[in-house]
């Protein structure tokens, strides 16, 4: 073999070899599942809160059904549907659910193969768990997807802002709360992986796109919340969705939160904004 093959042998390895690495291992880079917690079973039950169980394409999925805590007649007014980050899973928002206004409901949703959902997550199939949530929520309350759909909100904190955004676009939802939203998830490697590696994301989150059609829907208000000292998301990123859309979505960057303590730092904050976004009358 000749000098120059040789060397175009060793340039083609170099290029091809972190290609495939991440094109066979991105899913695993992205999404960090994680079983169901014991503690959060007892969280659940004095919460009153009950197992929502539907079928996907991936198998059989668990979303968590928490009512008001106020006793309110008829449907709840506003259903917050909630999305956790990679590594978090939906039972987890019961640790903040509690300090927040007393006529709220919540639908906690996992992401496929995290908790008690089976499956593996992607893009699309985040998509379809959330829609087929959302009606297996409707069967749950004994009630229509017409009546329902109007009290829902979402609330989603980084991969979740995502998922909520993505909700949010399918059931027509126009109220949402976000915390440590990214632009797209090819932005994202482009941080960690540089030019050109991004560009071989497949799982294409996009919430330029999203946020775009949920912001154009008349009456649609939007609150994003991104810490100063975010270290995996940098901020300017959520300032950038909310500048491209300012009548509609507001803004807050939060001085010394990071990406994994934003919420605990801020929950009275996130409560104050979901009422103001529900448009409820705080008790």
């Amino acid at each position: 073999m000749t000098l120059w093959k040789r060397l175009l042998r060793l340039v083609a390895i170099a290029i091809l070899t972190p290609a495939i690495f991440l094109l066979g291992c991105q899913s695993s880079l992205i999404y960090h599942p994680n079983p169901c917690r014991p503690q959060h079973e007892r969280m659940l039950s004095a919460m009153q809160g009950a197992r929502v169980r539907f079928t996907t394409s991936q198998g059989t999925q668990t979303a968590f059904y928490i009512p008001p805590r106020a006793s309110t007649p008829g449907l709840p007014p506003t259903i917050w549907l909630c999305f956790g980050g990679n590594g978090a899973l939906a039972l987890d928002w019961l640790h903040f659910t509690d300090a927040w206004d007393e006529q709220f409901a919540y639908l906690l949703v996992d992401y496929p193969g995290y908790g008690d959902c089976e499956g593996a997550p992607t893009p699309g199939r985040i998509r379809e768990s959330s829609k087929a949530a959302f009606e297996a929520l409707a069967k749950h309350l004994n009630t229509t997807k017409e009546d329902l759909q109007p009290r829902i909100a979402v609330l989603g904190h980084s991969l979740g802002a995502a998922a909520a955004l993505m909700a949010a676009e399918d059931l027509d939802v126009r109220r949402a709360v976000l915390l440590s939203p990214f632009t797209t998830m090819t932005d994202m490697g482009r941080l960690v992986l540089g030019w050109p590696l991004c560009y071989l994301n497949l799982h294409r989150f996009d919430n330029r796109k999203t946020l775009r059609h949920v912001a154009s829907r008349t009456g649609a208000r939007l609150v994003i919340f991104h810490g100063a000292a975010d270290e995996v998301i940098p901020a300017h990123m959520g300032r950038e969705l909310a500048v491209a859309h300012p009548q509609v979505v507001t803004f807050h960057e939060v001085p010394d939160a990071h990406h994994n303590d934003i919420l605990a730092l801020i929950s009275d904050r996130v409560g104050k904004a979901m009422t103001e976004v529900a448009g409820v009358t705080a008790q």
